[in-house]
């Protein structure tokens, strides 16, 4: 599966990115929120994980960008901001998981084998 990594910290995409190629996934890795905006206009994934402390352009705005373009990839919305506000904010906005750093790569492994499954219409 073709997953989007948007994460500007490089040591955790790096981690991040070997996890999900291990797991047999074909990551893709943007550090910028513009770009990552960009890419998603016109890219096809399985999935996006979305940090929501970017440069160039915040998660939340991109996540919002994407619910308004009837854009139904699942996005898994992983940061630090650890308060409920926050992860209410986001899933009211249309994410569909929510994890706070630091991330245990095994969870994170297991949340994006369900979000696909879901989206994919397995149980």
């Amino acid at each position: 599966m073709r997953i989007l990594l948007v994460e500007d910290t490089p040591d955790l995409a790096e981690a991040i990115m070997e996890r999900l190629q291990a797991d047999g996934h074909v990551p893709d890795w943007i550090n910028d929120g513009q770009q990552a905006a960009a890419v998603l206009v016109y890219e096809a994934y399985s999935l996006v994980i979305l940090d929501l402390g970017l440069p160039g352009l915040d998660g939340m705005q991109i996540l919002r960008q994407l619910r308004a373009q009837a854009n139904k990839t699942p996005v898994l919305v992983l940061t630090a901001r650890s308060g409920i506000d926050d992860r209410v904010d986001a899933l009211d906005c249309g994410a569909d998981d929510y994890l706070v750093k630091p991330v245990n790569l095994r969870e994170l492994s297991a949340r994006c084998r369900a979000l696909i499954r879901r989206n994919s219409g397995e149980v």
